[in-house]
């Protein structure tokens, strides 16, 4: 199963390249972060969380300077995990978010401020308790680019607030990650 979303989301992040070829700025970054979940409600029991590695990529494109959609693809090995819960099983997860970002037209030295907001949605999976499973989810941050450090290779810092979930028994989660950046056809 994880195989085969992995395919999907490698042949919708090429497609997403080819049709991004005539736009004014594309990059893709390489993450690693970390979840800091809240609660969620399983069998009216109020459950916690434990917070959760985050790796993956963003791929960006832009429709006029500073301003385009982000696309991100990410893998957690221990998902939302409950708390105090036995350690007999595994419980991993995906992310797929479509955003909108906008770049702040305020430079200080070589940094680039932003802003994001997107829905996508999470799967949690594994053989492990799995309080979570599939969710509709929304986005929201922002975070600051430094591009060109080193050579073409900038670094990318990100924090984003994340809702899991309908109108009822919603999961609020903070993600904070840092990366690597690559400019694509610039």
């Amino acid at each position: 199963m994880m195989l085969r979303l992995a395919q999907i989301g490698v042949s919708a992040l090429a497609a997403a390249m080819l049709l991004a070829g005539a736009a004014p700025a594309a990059d893709l970054s390489l993450f690693v972060g970390g979840v800091m979940p809240g609660t969620v409600e399983v069998e009216n029991v109020e459950t916690s969380l434990d917070n959760s590695p985050v790796y993956g990529f963003r791929f960006r494109s832009d429709f006029v300077p500073s301003f385009g959609m982000e696309h991100t693809l990410a893998f957690s090995s221990d998902y939302l995990f409950p708390s105090g819960a036995s350690s007999g099983g595994d419980t991993r997860g995906v992310v797929y978010n479509s955003n909108l970002i906008l770049d702040i037209p305020v430079r200080v030295r070589r940094a680039v401020p932003f802003l994001t907001a997107g829905a996508g949605f999470l799967r949690q999976y594994g053989d492990a308790s799995r309080p979570v499973g599939t969710r509709f989810a929304v986005n929201y941050g922002g975070g600051v680019k430094l591009p060109r450090i080193l050579g073409p290779a900038g670094l990318r810092f990100d924090l984003r607030g994340i809702r899991a979930g309908a109108v009822t028994n919603t999961l609020d989660m903070l993600e904070l990650s840092a990366g690597l950046t690559v400019p694509l056809g610039r």
